[in-house]
């Protein structure tokens, strides 16, 4: 069994005292292989992206699980023939997000609002994406009916699929765009995923990324929430 995380920095590595993320801890607690596509800046295509290429190529299967967390739908990603080597222009301030990935003889830019890239030329790109060719409503519309294609397709191979979907500080990320993406019974899990100041010790001072003790709180919810959905590694 595989277990697959698809996310934004909430899902990732972010924060200098996350080490394991909740998809981590979970594959373990499940006996489990992990395959890791959390990523800080991440878009939701990112996620559609990478996840379907590993269907395409056979390397996940109906004995597998996918675990979606979706960000926010204004997100993008595009190529750039600029390819950077300066780690600060790869890396966040804290050089654990990564902004740029070399794939196909340039960069994969992940972008959102105020993040312009490094070039001239890409720094007039993205400004003029955000002023001009940014619209939140049509961006919803782009979401749903991707969100409905990419879940039928996992669903049609029978692989199981789940959607984290967290709420309280952390509500802005999907819980308030919930209804773009139920169109299909698909399984959402946001029992006991409630963060505010009640349990601001699962969060970093951003309130909006686990901390260490959240990302094993999140592996602890989800195995107990997995397995009274029957979902299970059915090789132990």
């Amino acid at each position: 069994m595989k277990v697959i995380v698809g996310g934004c920095s909430v899902s990732d590595y972010t924060g200098a005292e996350v080490d394991r993320v909740y998809g981590e801890i979970l594959s373990e607690r499940l006996n489990a292989e992990y395959i890791h596509h959390g990523s800080g800046c991440g878009s939701n295509y990112r996620m559609w992206r990478k996840i379907t290429n590993l269907i395409m190529n056979g390397e996940i299967s109906d004995k597998d699980l996918i675990i979606m967390q979706y960000t926010e739908v204004v997100r993008d990603e595009f190529w750039s023939a600029e390819i950077q080597t300066r780690k600060e222009n790869i890396y966040d301030g804290h050089g654990k997000i990564k902004l740029r990935e070399t794939e196909h003889f340039g960069d994969i830019v992940k972008w959102k609002a105020f993040l312009y890239g490094v070039s001239l030329e890409e720094k007039q790109f993205f400004r003029l994406k955000e002023k001009y060719f940014t619209s939140i409503d049509f961006d919803l519309e782009r979401f749903s009916y991707h969100h409905y294609m990419f879940h039928n397709m996992v669903t049609s191979k029978n692989i199981k699929v789940v959607y984290i979907v967290p709420t309280g500080y952390m509500g802005g990320y999907s819980k308030n765009k919930v209804e773009h993406f139920n169109k299909n019974g698909e399984i959402h899990i946001s029992n006991n995923l409630h963060f505010d100041d009640t349990n601001s010790q699962y969060l970093l001072n951003d309130k909006c990324h686990f901390s260490q003790l959240g990302h094993e709180y999140v592996a602890e919810t989800l195995e107990i929430e997995l397995r009274l959905l029957g979902i299970k590694n059915e090789t132990i």
